[in-house]
């Protein structure tokens, strides 16, 4: 059974991937091919991902979990969509031959002008200012392969939109007619004052 289609603008793993892709991978009039497998370094962050480093392998990957997707402000319906505003927490683990410099460059990435592009380009996001310290963890994946990782996490604030693919009600009627019965009305406030019972 298939449920009603909705697209998001805003913090996904697709689009967090895409940042960090970018962030880097990209260059100028970079070839979709290239892209496409720079994509393969970046993945989501889980138990069981294959080491893929190899003793004398000059790569670096890189992986991510969203560990927070937090809403600041109450939604609200615009045209065909609903926006809200919102706060994520992005974990990203470097693991491989460049992975200490790529989590120390990261310290350094708040106020690159191309970092906050990508972030507001494929998220709809915008970089806060605190990166949170490096941590060097040691990576057993089923006992092959250990290596040390280094972890950090940073925040994005973001408005995230919702795409309807139907019409939102706007007003419920009521057809002509009669409506027979008893209605008993009970206001807030006589509630409130104890005068009546809801």
């Amino acid at each position: 059974m298939s449920g009603v289609e909705l697209k998001y603008e805003g913090v996904t793993f697709d689009n967090v991937r895409a940042a960090l892709c970018a962030t880097f991978f990209m260059y100028k009039d970079m070839p979709q091919e290239e892209w496409k497998e720079a994509l393969k370094y970046v993945v989501p962050m889980q138990h069981n991902f294959i080491n893929p480093i190899e003793p004398g392998s000059q790569d670096t990957w890189i992986q991510f979990m969203i560990d927070e997707d937090d809403r600041l402000t109450q939604d609200s319906n615009v045209e065909d969509r609903n926006e809200t505003m919102k706060v994520a927490r992005i974990t990203v683990r470097f693991l491989g031959r460049r992975a200490e410099v790529w989590a120390k460059a990261f310290h350094h990435l708040t106020k690159r002008n191309s970092v906050a592009d990508y972030f507001g380009q494929f998220c709809n996001a915008q970089m806060l200012e605190y990166v949170s310290p490096i941590v060097p963890i040691n990576v057993d994946y089923f006992g092959k392969n250990t290596t040390i990782a280094h972890d950090l996490s940073f925040d994005l604030q973001y408005t995230e939109y919702m795409e309807f693919d139907w019409e939102p009600l706007e007003f419920i009627g009521l057809p002509d007619g009669e409506m027979r019965g008893q209605f008993d009305m009970v206001s807030v406030q006589e509630v409130l004052d104890g005068e009546e019972e809801y």
